[in-house]
């Protein structure tokens, strides 16, 4: 009598985590479904975690009196969470912590994706700061499905990490406007320096087009660096490469001609999908 009610929950879950990230994260909830079956619904979860991580960096209205405060207090919910294993009637974090019960992901991923976006609110001072948030943030992410999905080698997972970066970077070109327009500033101050543009300054003001365009360019630059290094030492297992997908729609991303700050960029269309897909098939990205 207790196996169904007791499994319950777990469906339920399951079904609600798919919602959230294809809701959340379409781009990566896509890419997700070339995991193995038995990773997929696990990399649902961990999208879900990482968008409730994203939303915490948001600028609050209030940010000239509270600052980072708003943000920091709703990651140390998250961490709390994982450190203390209650997940306080969340979904979200009931399946994020059933996850690191099974034991493949990582508890250490988990709370450096936690700490990329606490760097992020409290400014990165340098590209090595950034380089380094990148890789556990978005990186990570990508590092926790190849783990669920049977990933154990080292080298692999830091292939794996750096394809996680190219897809962050490859992100904050297509949609650098809308993210600083929208409080966010996950970019080093001497990147912004460079643009002749201040941390502080971006709260208060907006960017022209040219400034605009020299950040993306940077952030090309490093994109392009990481990518190689990603491709270096042949093909990846399989389930690596499927944990590595989203790195294929941040190349395109990199090279699309970049839209107008003012307009937001073109919405995925089956080109997108056929180059994951193309992806897989050849074994490489």
């Amino acid at each position: 009598m207790t196996g169904p009610m007791d499994a319950s929950p777990v469906a339920h879950d399951g079904v609600s985590m798919l919602h959230a990230a294809r809701a959340a994260d379409p781009d990566r909830f896509f890419c997700a479904l070339f995991l193995p079956a038995a990773a997929r619904a696990a990399a649902m979860a961990l999208i879900a975690f990482n968008h409730e991580c994203v939303r915490a960096v948001a600028t609050p209205a209030s940010w000239a009196v509270a600052g980072p405060m708003a943000g920091l207090i709703r990651l140390q919910w998250w961490r709390d969470v994982v450190e203390s294993g209650n997940a306080q009637r969340h979904e979200t974090a009931r399946a994020l912590l059933g996850l690191l019960a099974r034991g493949r992901v990582r508890r250490d991923t988990v709370e450096a994706i936690i700490t990329a976006r606490e760097d992020e609110l409290d400014g990165l001072p340098d590209r090595e700061h950034w380089q380094a948030a990148m890789l556990a943030g978005a990186g990570g992410l990508q590092v926790a499905m190849a783990m669920e999905a049977g990933i154990d080698d080292g080298p692999a997972l830091e292939r794996v990490r750096l394809y996680g970066g190219v897809y962050g970077v490859g992100a904050l070109v297509r949609y650098l406007p809308a993210v600083l327009a929208a409080g966010r500033c996950p970019l080093p101050d001497d990147m912004l320096a460079g643009a002749n543009l201040t941390r502080e300054g971006l709260r208060t003001g907006q960017a022209a087009p040219g400034q605009i365009a020299a950040l993306r360019g940077e952030l090309r630059q490093q994109g392009q660096a990481w990518l190689a290094q990603a491709r270096a030492g042949g093909r990846l297992p399989r389930p690596a490469l499927a944990a590595s997908l989203p790195a294929v729609l941040g190349l395109r991303d990199m090279k699309a001609r970049a839209t107008p700050a003012a307009s937001p960029p073109p919405a995925r269309g089956v080109g997108d999908r056929l180059a994951v897909m193309a992806a897989m098939v050849r074994g490489r990205i």
